[in-house]
């Protein structure tokens, strides 16, 4: 096989990879487990996928019309320090699919 082959059969290969990781994460959508990724504006995020909005509470801003809430790579840590130190008795929150940074 030609270089030039083999080049198109691993764009393909990619291509395939990441159309079946795209329909993994649409099913997650749909349950409210979004990838979220930070944007340019402070505390706003968007799903990766199909762009649901959601901003980080702890930034200090107000919620917009249809957006999710979740907690931002900024301050995971912090709000899982919480979790760990406080005594009221609050349910620990499940920060195990929440938002990554762009590179």
């Amino acid at each position: 096989m030609s270089d030039e082959g083999a080049l198109f059969e691993q764009m393909l290969d990619l291509y395939a990879a990441q159309r079946k990781a795209d329909q993994q994460q649409r099913i997650r959508c749909q349950r409210g487990e979004h990838d979220m990724l930070a944007t340019a504006s402070p505390g706003v995020v968007v799903c990766r996928l199909c762009r649901t909005l959601g901003v980080c509470l702890w930034c200090g801003l107000t919620l917009p019309h249809g957006a999710c809430v979740v907690v931002c790579s900024k301050h995971v840590g912090a709000v899982r320090w919480q979790v760990r130190h406080c005594r009221t008795g609050v349910q620990p929150i499940d920060t195990s699919h929440q938002e990554r940074s762009e590179p």
